[in-house]
């Protein structure tokens, strides 16, 4: 792929901002497909990041094992969840069924945020992508309306055909691009979790499924983990929400006591940290791409979390924009074909997201 050359600035044919899982996920591909790819991130690594990191067999499952990296991540330790637990209104027995959505791995997964994106990342250098941390993409380079490349912090120039956004929600990408909103929700429910040790499944063997409790408007989630440890999670609506926030403390074992079918082993288990979680966050898609820049990952798309489809969603884009960009990247049209592909895959999951969170107790089974 030609681009001119600017002496003193370095050249690449992508730069990937965001070195998480839609950023890590994209530069593995991209680096995959022959075109040198250079990763920027703000953080260091390993560093955790607020999620409850659930995803299945047919979304990022299936891409870490497309890519190669299925054994690394499984070598974390985290279980295969090859069922699932749901309980209704507070009632103590599980109905047991089938895990969701599992592809032909036959199974989902819950791998801590500080460990997983660590290991994407590693994947990404070994790849073939020059991966640069504590590294912040300050500004975009924009010749005659068409992004050419990024500004780091301190000055450094970095020039591309084509700059990804996965910075996430406030992704400097989207705004310099002024990417338009296509659709935009507000928030109306709130997360909140906490990481425990020596919590057993319902039948007091080793874990091999998630667990999700719903009472009213009201829904608890528990997701076996890699380390020995469990993340047990609960989404409000906006009237808990200000309720618990004055206290989450002391309010998240509250409102956890009512399931019945967790509260046990919960109560017995050895709490890892302190309780964390996020207030309600809009939901949005947003323009896919444009002139020399696209979006991926929460940059991209975000739906409230209730759902736990955003590491899935995160994957499945990554993989639909190279795709798209290495077969049609030299037409002119290839941000509109991204943007069609990506909403064809995941807006079913955005709308069903948007659609149940303002009352989960008349959110579809």
């Amino acid at each position: 792929m030609r681009h001119d050359r600017v002496e003193g600035t370095d050249h690449c044919d992508v730069v990937v901002v965001g070195g998480r899982v839609a950023g890590s996920l994209a530069a593995i591909l991209f680096a995959r497909a022959g075109l040198e790819t250079t990763l920027v991130d703000r953080s260091t690594f390993p560093s955790a990041t607020l999620s409850t990191h659930f995803f299945r067999g047919n979304g990022l499952i299936r891409v870490l094992d497309c890519v190669g990296l299925l054994p690394d991540v499984e070598a974390l330790g985290a279980p295969q969840l090859t069922c699932e637990y749901n309980y209704t209104e507070g009632e103590p027995v599980p109905v047991v069924g089938p895990p969701q959505d599992p592809g032909s791995a036959g199974y989902c997964m819950s791998v801590r945020r500080v460990r997983l994106d660590a290991t994407l990342l590693d994947g990404a250098r070994r790849a073939g992508a020059r991966v640069l941390t504590s590294a912040l993409a300050t500004d975009l380079l924009m010749d005659e309306g068409r992004v050419t490349g990024v500004t780091l912090a301190g000055g450094r120039a970095i020039a591309a055909p084509l700059v990804v956004g996965a910075d996430g929600r406030r992704s400097m990408v989207a705004r310099m691009t002024a990417a338009a909103d296509r659709e935009r929700h507000p928030g109306v429910r709130a997360l909140y979790y906490q990481y425990v040790s020596d919590m057993p499944g319902p039948s007091g063997a080793a874990p091999d499924g998630p667990e999700f409790s719903l009472i009213g408007d009201e829904l608890a989630y528990v997701f076996p983990s890699d380390a020995g440890l469990t993340c047990v999670a609960i989404s409000v609506n906006l009237v808990d929400y200000h309720r618990l926030r004055r206290d989450v403390r002391s309010g998240f074992p509250l409102l956890l006591k009512r399931h019945k079918g967790l509260w046990d082993r919960f109560a017995a288990s050895r709490p890892q940290g302190r309780v964390l979680g996020s207030g309600p966050l809009p939901d949005y898609v947003r323009q896919a791409g444009g002139a020399g820049w696209a979006l991926v990952g929460d940059s991209g798309m975000h739906q409230d979390p209730w759902t736990g489809v955003g590491m899935d969603s995160a994957a499945i884009a990554a993989e639909v924009l190279v795709d798209t960009f290495t077969t049609e990247g030299e037409l002119p049209t290839w941000a509109d074909t991204y943007e069609h592909r990506r909403d064809q895959q995941l807006l079913g999951w955005f709308h069903e997201t948007v659609a149940g969170a303002a009352d989960l107790s008349a959110a579809p089974g």
